[in-house]
């Protein structure tokens, strides 16, 4: 097996998923806004913490990006997320109160034409954040994104959005 960590150099222990699963809760129980989540689409284990997270707070859950629909579809075809409710797709987003829904987008590592840079730029069809929403980058920063994960983070700044990452609190 050959592997990578962007953590490699990190000393101590990692997190669990439970740890995580606690502190998305927080900041999504009682938030009157739209909450989204970026995160790699690979992690399924991840998408099944956001999706039970969502369930707790009466939120329905919105894939945002093609490589989350293409990866779940997957999970799904070989077992995984058995027990996971259906995803919605982005078309239903707007259709949806701010307090009820939970966007899970692409994105994190800040490419240009991925789903949660299109939303920041209000380049998105389909899916609209505003003052007052929420995006939790549950991911860390691979290195090497640094400056294109900061043009994304000031960007929804400037709409107003409240951005939350790992390094304000064990999101990933």
């Amino acid at each position: 097996m050959v592997c990578d960590s962007t953590n490699v150099f990190s000393q101590g222990s990692s997190g669990s998923e439970s740890d995580i699963y606690d502190n998305l809760s927080k900041l999504v129980t009682g938030y009157k806004g739209r909450v989204a989540v970026a995160c790699f689409a690979s992690n399924i284990a991840r998408l099944q913490t956001i999706a039970a997270v969502a369930k707790e707070n009466s939120r329905k859950v919105v894939l945002a990006g093609r490589s989350l629909r293409r990866i779940t579809n997957a999970a799904r075809e070989n077992g995984y997320l058995a027990e996971t409710p259906a995803f919605l797709d982005e078309e239903e987003a707007g259709s949806i109160p701010g307090d009820k829904v939970l966007i899970i987008c692409t994105g994190s590592q800040g490419e240009p034409r991925a789903a949660l840079a299109r939303i920041a730029n209000n380049d998105h069809s389909r899916i609209k954040l505003e003052a007052g929403d929420r995006v939790i980058f549950s991911s860390r920063i691979i290195p090497g994104n640094e400056s294109a994960i900061n043009q994304l983070q000031n960007n929804l700044i400037k709409l107003g959005i409240d951005v939350v990452t790992a390094e304000d609190i064990l999101i990933h």
